[in-house]
């Protein structure tokens, strides 16, 4: 029996490098630009969002097929770009303008609750919890160089996940327009 010979991509160099640029900005617009950052509070809809519409783009444009696992693998690859890149500009934003990126989003949703809780005397103590929480979010951030490392691992290591399920959802949902006709 011969030997299956292994796929090749059918995606240029260059529609790789579009979809994890594609995805990376708009993770870096998603992480850093106020009250976008919204999108990312409770769960990270923002960075499933730019896997998801970096590889429909990048499909599109270059009028491919992709299996699952590329398009994962390259929904990951812009998910840790982006993650990296993000973690980079919010500490160069933190260190020069000393502005924290998604902080007005956190005081949004932190009073959100507060009106929420206001003349529920059960809810006091996740008052008390709220009200330090807002504390923590106005305090200024001080980050060290080492701080920036560990958050572009972990950031770029978490969005790179999320991307890259979102780039597998483009390519069911494009599987699936097809089979329809």
């Amino acid at each position: 029996m011969p030997a299956e010979k292994p796929v090749h991509s059918r995606l240029p160099f260059a529609g790789k490098r579009f979809a994890v640029l594609l995805g990376a900005a708009i993770i870096l617009v998603t992480t850093t630009v106020p009250y976008l950052t919204l999108l990312n509070i409770l769960l990270p809809v923002g960075i499933f969002v730019a896997g998801a519409v970096a590889l429909h783009q990048t499909i599109m444009r270059f009028q491919v097929r992709l299996p699952y696992s590329e398009a994962f693998v390259l929904g990951c690859t812009s998910g840790l770009v982006g993650g990296i890149l993000s973690v980079v500009v919010s500490f160069l934003l933190i260190q020069v303008i000393n502005y924290t990126p998604g902080m007005e989003s956190f005081l949004f949703v932190i009073d959100w609750m507060l009106d929420v809780a206001k003349g529920k005397p059960e809810l006091q103590e996740q008052v008390r919890t709220l009200v330090e929480a807002k504390k923590l979010v106005l305090a200024p951030a001080e980050l060290t160089f080492t701080d920036l490392l560990m958050n572009a691992v972990v950031f770029g290591a978490f969005y790179a996940l999320i991307a890259g399920l979102g780039g597998a959802y483009a390519v069911r949902r494009l599987k699936r327009q097809a089979a329809r006709g």
